[in-house]
């Protein structure tokens, strides 16, 4: 699955067709035979990447369309690249031999399609405008059918019955589908007023299985021995999963709902060991000392509580804000002072450090001007890092009075920070962002680091986390999905899929072994490293 929604361009409802696309999958009779890619703000140089890498048999683009002009990919600053039909034919034909449909979900895609159908089995494309109500229903039905067995053709035809059953007047819509199989029409039935499809297809069809679910047809990321595998899930919360934390000896881990609870967990049984209550809005951001004494859970009603790991009795209140409407969005314990930082919501976002044991404030800077949504601390304890709602990272000097940055990264990403990371040998910096990407920085001085930017995603990067050798990424999304990368080459190591919502925290074991991670389906999933 390619998705491209380039800044400037309309927003495309891209998250909840992948995520209905692997709902539907993840339910059918089929759905051992089948693993989902996902790629998100999709560049040409993406496209090829994807193809070698994945060697998939379904290729399914959602974004938007200009007819004649192109499909519309996305450069390197995340503005609009029109790609042609002919480029597209091009590509898809070195791929003929694995590649049995192509769907492209996008406006005005006709042309595209009848250009690759000259290499590939079945393409599926737009004649007219089509909306996201429309384009949903319709993958939704297609994939139902394809997760059952069903031919191309009889997918094709659940998709277009979908649509007439989800939209209340189809007429109204004014859009239409072509699937477009080969140059010679075979038939052409009218399936309603608004969705009139050209049905076409080969003497001599390419021979291609579907789906394969052997190992050799495997991409070359899952046939290596390093591999995550599922191994449990903790349940208990009741509302989303916002922050997740290992304790330092890997035993217990702590994390932070929206159902205004922090949850402590053995690691080993699954069982619930503490609920610390007491916050009276939903708990954003957990943190564990790092002698693992105390757990610290900071509530978007501007409240910090300090608690003990050992007994979950409460030991400290601090009060970050005297504005109960000033919205506390991260926290972050420094790895070598007594110190924890603070991070709020306002149009001039602040970022405070406090006493870990007494809970008096420290230091106090007006940081960005605009909310501060994420936070990180260098292995150490020198340098806090901010990020902002307007795409901006700051580097400090921990501890200090000045209040002026080290250095500022303007534009960091195309809109908001959400998530930092420091890499433990000091060197480098992480962030994710709203724009799907995840970018690598020097931290002495800004500058980019290469590999710079790691896509693949197609949501919101909500979370990063760096294991404690330094050698790999992982990724909360939007997409459902958590994906483990190589921070050196940032190759893309595996993409762990289960999660049925938004996937919003993500925490490696101190020794690495494993990775927890929540969200929206209020389930702390656990994977554990293969070798």
């Amino acid at each position: 699955m390619l998705a491209s929604n380039p800044k400037g361009t309309s927003v495309l409802d891209l998250d909840r067709e992948i995520r209905d696309v692997r709902e539907g999958l993840r339910r059918a009779q089929n759905r051992d035979e089948f693993r989902i890619e996902v790629r998100g703000a999709v560049r040409p140089i993406d496209l090829t990447r994807a193809l070698l890498e994945v060697e998939p048999q379904i290729v399914h683009f959602c974004g938007h369309g200009t007819g004649d002009n192109g499909l519309v990919l996305e450069d390197d600053k995340g503005k609009e690249k029109l790609v042609d039909g002919e480029i597209l034919s091009k590509v898809f034909e070195l791929f003929a031999d694995k590649i049995e449909c192509v769907l492209l979900n996008a406006c005005y895609s006709e042309t595209q399609a009848k250009a690759i159908v000259q290499h590939i089995n079945y393409v599926i494309g737009m004649n007219r405008e089509i909306l996201d109500e429309a384009a949903i229903a319709f993958a939704v039905g297609f994939y139902d059918g394809i997760g059952a067995g069903k031919s191309i053709e009889i997918a094709y035809k659940l998709g277009c019955i979908a649509i007439e059953m989800e939209l209340s007047s189809p007429s109204t819509q004014h859009r239409e589908m072509i699937l477009i199989p080969s140059p010679d029409d075979v038939q052409n039935p009218r399936v309603s007023e608004h969705l009139i499809p050209v049905i076409k297809k080969k003497e001599n069809l390419n021979m291609i299985k579907l789906p394969a679910s052997t190992s050799k047809d495997l991409p070359s990321e899952m046939q290596q021995a390093n591999t995550w595998n599922y191994i449990t899930s903790f349940k208990g919360h009741s509302d989303w999963i916002r922050s997740l934390a290992f304790s330092p000896n890997g035993q217990t881990i702590v994390s932070g709902s929206n159902d205004e609870t922090a949850r402590l967990w053995d690691v080993k049984t699954g069982q619930l060991i503490h609920m610390l209550t007491g916050h009276e809005q939903r708990v954003k951001s957990v943190s564990i000392s790092p002698d693992g004494g105390i757990i610290a859970s900071a509530s978007a009603n501007s409240i910090i509580k300090l608690w003990s790991l050992q007994t979950g009795k409460r030991q400290c209140t601090i009060k970050t804000s005297d504005n109960p409407a000033t919205v506390l969005n991260a926290i972050v314990i420094s790895p070598r002072e007594n110190i924890i930082a603070s991070a709020s919501a306002s149009t001039q976002g602040t970022v405070k450090l406090w006493d870990l044991e007494s809970g008096k404030r420290k230091y106090a800077v007006a940081a960005h001007d605009s909310s501060v949504l994420a936070l990180a601390f260098s292995p150490d304890g020198q340098v806090l890092v901010s990020g902002s709602k307007s795409s901006n990272i700051k580097v400090w000097v921990s501890g200090g009075n000045s209040k002026k940055p080290l250095y500022e990264i303007e534009h960091a990403h195309l809109s908001e920070v959400l998530s930092l990371a420091v890499n433990p040998d000091g060197q480098t910096l992480v962030s994710g962002g709203a724009d799907r990407t995840i970018k690598l920085w020097d931290l002495a001085t800004g500058a980019k680091k290469q590999p710079h930017i790691l896509y693949g995603h197609a949501g919101r990067v909500w979370c990063v986390a760096i294991c404690s050798d330094g050698t790999k990424i992982a990724s909360a999304s939007a997409d459902y999905t958590v994906k483990v990368w190589d921070l050196a080459t940032g190759k893309l190591l595996q993409t762990l899929t289960g999660h049925l919502g938004e996937v919003r925290a993500v925490a490696f074991s101190p020794d690495g072994s494993l990775i927890a991670s929540g969200g929206d389906d209020l389930e702390i999933k656990l994977w554990q490293l293969q070798v």
